[in-house]
Parts: structure tokens; C-alpha cells; sequence
């Protein structure tokens, strides 16, 4: 039997990070609850600190996913803008990138954070007050550290 929804996370990798951590577990046990469907997409391939109970794949493979996708940072988000099928994109901004060295690049991280294809969704109110100041565009939510019925809920409302 088919599950009703799928939603496609897109991460750089799985490795130890508290991105990580907390996608994977949050997932992990949502699960356990929904009749969501649920793949990371990773753009380098590691081994994972926490076992998924969900698929797991290579961006490459994304090319035919049809679902919700959500990018995770600039990169992720750079990839999701490229993908056809997907009916809603978003970007979870975890992480401030711009404050970091190789955020520093404007031309590169602007084109993440005002692609017109791409949700944006804060960490936090803090968060949501930085994107808004970098970027000039407002959040459609705010998740606290990937609480999945918080996710969930901001996408159902867009």
C-alpha cells in the first residue's frame, strides 16, 4: 500500500552534525505515527551516526521524486531549484549561512534565499529576523530544531 504523502529531505551528507541528529531522529519517529512517506537526498555520501527508517539516496536520484522537497542549506536549496516534479519546494534555513567564510559569496547564497520557487521556513524568530534583514523576504514558518508536527503544520498551511 502506497503511503499518502512523500516529502524528500535534501542534506549535503549524514554524517555527525546537529542537523543531522535531529533530522533522522525526528523522522525516525514521525514515522512511527504518519502515513507520510520520507527520503533524504544526500549530496555527499557518508555513513550515518543515527540508522534511518526511511529511504536514503543520492541527489542524483532526485531527478524523478515528485513530492514536497525541503533543502537544508544553500547548496540543497541551489539543487531543489533545479528539479521539475517536485509540487512544493522549500528551504529549512538551519543555518545563517552568510556569517560563515563560504557563505560569504552573495551572489551565490542570494540566489537560495529570493528564488521565487523556494518556501522559506526559520529555525527560529531570531532566525526569521536575520532572513528578513539578508534577504528582504519573509518566512512561511518557523520550526524549532526539525519538530516534525511544527514542519508538517507549515507546510499544510501553504
Amino acid at each position: 500500500m502506497q503511503k499518502s504523502e512523500q516529502i524528500g529531505l535534501l542534506l549535503e551528507d549524514l554524517s555527525a552534525s546537529q542537523l543531522t541528529f535531529y533530522a533522522v531522529r525526528n523522522i525516525n519517529d514521525y514515522i512511527e505515527k504518519s502515513d507520510m512517506d520520507f527520503v533524504v537526498f544526500f549530496q555527499n555520501s557518508t555513513t550515518s551516526m543515527i540508522s534511518p527508517r526511511f529511504s536514503t539516496m543520492s541527489v542524483s536520484e532526485m531527478w524523478s521524486f515528485n513530492g514536497i522537497v525541503i533543502a537544508t542549506s544553500v547548496a540543497t536549496a541551489l539543487s531543489a531549484q533545479k528539479t521539475c516534479f517536485p509540487t512544493k519546494k522549500y528551504f529549512y534555513v538551519w543555518d545563517l549561512d552568510w556569517h560563515r567564510k563560504e557563505g560569504r559569496d552573495f551572489e551565490y547564497t542570494i540566489q537560495a534565499y529570493n528564488s521565487p520557487d523556494l518556501n522559506l521556513i526559520a529555525r527560529s524568530s531570531s532566525h526569521a529576523e536575520a532572513i528578513k534583514n539578508y534577504c528582504n523576504r519573509d518566512v512561511c514558518g518557523i520550526v524549532d530544531n526539525f519538530n516534525m508536527d511544527q514542519l508538517i503544520g507549515v507546510i499544510n498551511n501553504e
